[in-house]
């Protein structure tokens, strides 16, 4: 990564409701925050702290606002999470008051029960199940994408929790549900989204890749200058001493803290 393109980081955080909209930069406040990632279905929490807003911008970010957070540097900058605010509280540190904002990337439907059974016939196939579930929680699916559409011979019966249902015939099809910069993807976990992006130490690898192996997978732990391309399912070329090809993004997160402005991941 070039001088040019270090040279000052960028932080925009965009907050919108009914009654209010308001854009705050790292320009002019001092932002931290903190963005997981991964590939399950449970939609992932981010926290931001906003350093020193006025008591009128506090009492506008309400639960319920919807916000996003972009973060990169002047030349290249995106958008890292995007969501609705869960909660929202004030607190002093000394001389700093602190105003943190949590936020769903996404939204949880867990909780979401049908109160009557839903009934598909014999022969139906799991997409047009998944469509209709997904219609049902009001979900918005940016990709789905199956390795097989599952026919349900003796039909299919939704009862209880609707998004275990969903899960569990996403999971037939040999495919996995989960939030990407809080848009729902239904694809098989082997794909990703080619980021057509080189990480090595010129565009901002910190240091080199460490192996690691657990029960299902191995990969490597890397960790870099904050990349807003890198998320979810992220396909990624690094090219590094110990790592040197193309790989998917399992799960990480990007922390901007102190003098922390990095992303750290692991790749497999």
């Amino acid at each position: 990564m070039s001088n040019r393109q270090l040279f000052g980081r960028v932080i925009k955080v965009h907050v919108e409701s009914d009654k209010y909209k308001a854009d705050f930069s790292g320009d002019d406040l001092h932002i931290e925050f903190e963005v997981p990632f991964d590939d399950d279905e449970k939609p992932n929490q981010t926290v931001i702290h906003i350093f020193n807003l006025s008591q009128t911008s506090i009492s506008r970010i309400i639960k319920g606002a919807s916000v996003t957070l972009q973060a990169g540097y002047r030349s290249d900058y995106g958008v890292l999470a995007q969501g609705k605010i869960t909660s929202v509280y004030t607190n002093r540190d000394g001389v700093d008051k602190i105003t943190t904002i949590t936020m769903l990337e996404g939204q949880d439907y867990s909780k979401k029960k049908t109160p009557k059974p839903i009934t598909f016939k014999p022969g139906t196939k799991a997409d047009v199940i998944i469509r209709r579930l997904v219609s049902i929680l009001g979900i918005r699916l940016a990709e789905l994408k199956l390795p097989k559409n599952v026919v349900y011979k003796k039909g299919y019966t939704v009862t209880g929790n609707i998004e275990n249902n969903l899960v569990e015939v996403v999971r037939d099809c040999g495919a996995s549900m989960y939030w990407r910069k809080g848009k729902m993807i239904i694809r098989s976990i082997k794909e990703g989204t080619d980021e057509r992006f080189l990480l090595q130490e010129s565009t901002g690898l910190i240091e080199s890749p460490e192996a690691f192996e657990e029960d299902d997978y191995k990969g490597y732990n890397v960790k870099s200058l904050l990349q807003h391309r890198i998320t979810t399912a992220s396909i990624i070329e690094i090219k590094s001493k110990t790592a040197n090809g193309k790989y998917r993004v399992k799960k990480g997160k990007h922390i901007c803290s102190g003098s922390d402005f990095v992303t750290e991941m692991q790749v497999i």
